[in-house]
């Protein structure tokens, strides 16, 4: 229930940020809704707007799960006997995603235990268990020791296909969607600083048509401050 709430206040940010940055959006009350994901009741009507974000799942997904190894291992560790409070920073290395998720918890902990006293002290990646690049240990600056983790990411061109799915997907649901709602829309936000499974969609885009049942299917291509550009996607005919 959290998930979804915070699911939602997301969404309704992502609207409410493409309705700065372009015209496209009428004026009038936006209400979160279920199917679809939010209702504008504008002058002309109720426009029903599907929100679904433009992304790589797999990285994404994985990203999700290394970065919940550091606390998993900070669990680990404070009980075993004489674990003073450190702060612990580490990166994994590509050779995380082969590595199940126990293995890497239990690595990390039993690794600053091993070293804990040894603050200042540089390590080397042959020092490191296996998924590891980097494991710093520090005198604590919170209460207890915080734990926490970087991983490097890729941000490659979104092909046609992906928006394609995106687009797809959602369509299925269109005829539902109408029994709410006198006009449909699809917003697939670009999100240009997601991190991993990021993607970038590049001017190729004005020359792609896609098959749709939506009245209007929109990109937001969306910018660390918030602000971005709506380009409407081309229906095929």
């Amino acid at each position: 229930m959290l998930w979804s709430s915070r699911k939602k206040q997301a969404e309704t940010h992502y609207i409410e940020e493409a309705r700065r940055a372009s015209s496209i959006f009428p004026a009038g009350d936006l209400i979160p809704h279920e199917r679809p994901d939010f209702l504008l009741h504008a002058a002309t009507g109720t426009i029903g707007i599907e929100v679904t974000e433009l992304c790589r799942e797999e990285p994404r997904a994985e990203a999700g799960r290394l970065m919940k190894v550091p606390n998993t291992a900070r669990g680990r560790y404070i009980q075993l006997a004489n674990a003073e409070p450190v702060d612990v920073s580490t990166a994994f290395s590509s050779q995380a995603t082969t590595i199940g998720f126990n293995e890497l918890a239990h690595s990390l902990a039993e690794f600053v235990y091993k070293h804990r006293h040894e603050k200042t002290r540089r390590f080397t990646w042959r020092d490191l268990p296996k998924g590891y690049l980097h494991i710093g240990i520090h005198r604590p600056n919170y209460p207890g020791g915080k734990w926490h983790a970087v991983r490097a990411f890729d941000v490659v061109s979104a092909p046609k296909q992906l928006v394609e799915a995106r687009i797809a997907e959602k369509n299925t649901r269109v005829a539902e969607y109408r029994k709410v709602a006198s006009e449909l829309w699809l917003l697939i936000v670009n999100d240009r600083f997601l991190g991993p499974g990021e993607v970038h969609v590049g001017s190729e885009l004005m020359t792609w048509k896609f098959v749709f049942d939506f009245d209007r299917v929109l990109l937001f291509c969306r910018e660390p401050s918030g602000t971005g550009t709506v380009h409407e996607l081309h229906r095929c005919s």
